[in-house]
């Protein structure tokens, strides 16, 4: 405990001290926490004033007051409810089914494409076998043969002179 001339001593130093800045943004801090809470606290609440009110809300007449009995249900709101659950359902379970079903119409015509491919490989193979078939130089000899023709007993070669050669250009270059 002080003695009382050390709390006259105490009491005198306290009054001599300027509080510095930071000390009076701590107070104006701790002021403007006090006002609030005094403000939107329990005593934010003050009772309505009746005498408040305008020419226009004087002049027009309130509508009767009657008790509600029964509350009536909000059919819109329900319906509107089922209406959005059945909207997701369709579209959780519904599209999903129908994306397989088309996945699965893609796949089998892809499938059936792949066999058509492989048919026509097929017959590609087949034509070309008969192709070479047709071309061998033993078939053709043999169907020479049929035709009577045979190998060339002498072979003759024409020689042309340069004036026939040089009228067979001019007739070439004439259009005929």
């Amino acid at each position: 405990m002080l003695t009382p001339s050390r709390m006259e001593w105490v009491k005198a130093w306290e009054q001599d001290l300027a509080p510095s800045a930071a000390a009076r943004r701590s107070a104006a801090r701790i002021a403007a926490r006090v006002d609030a809470t005094r403000y939107y606290g329990r005593q934010a609440t003050a009772p309505a004033l009746p005498t408040l009110q305008t020419r226009a809300n004087a002049d027009r007449v309130a509508p009767a007051l009657r008790v509600a009995k029964q509350r009536r249900p909000l059919w819109k709101a329900i319906f509107l409810a089922v209406a959005t659950v059945a909207v997701l359902v369709a579209f959780c379970f519904v599209t999903p089914v129908l994306l397989r079903a088309a996945t699965t119409d893609a796949e089998s015509a892809i499938g059936k494409l792949q066999v058509k491919q492989e048919q026509l490989r097929a017959e590609n193979v087949a034509l070309d076998a008969r192709i070479s078939f047709l071309r061998s130089p033993l078939r053709v000899s043999e169907q020479a043969a049929q035709l009577g023709l045979g190998p060339a007993q002498s072979v003759h070669y024409l020689e042309l002179s340069q004036t026939v050669a040089a009228a067979e250009e001019i007739g070439a270059n004439a259009g005929w």
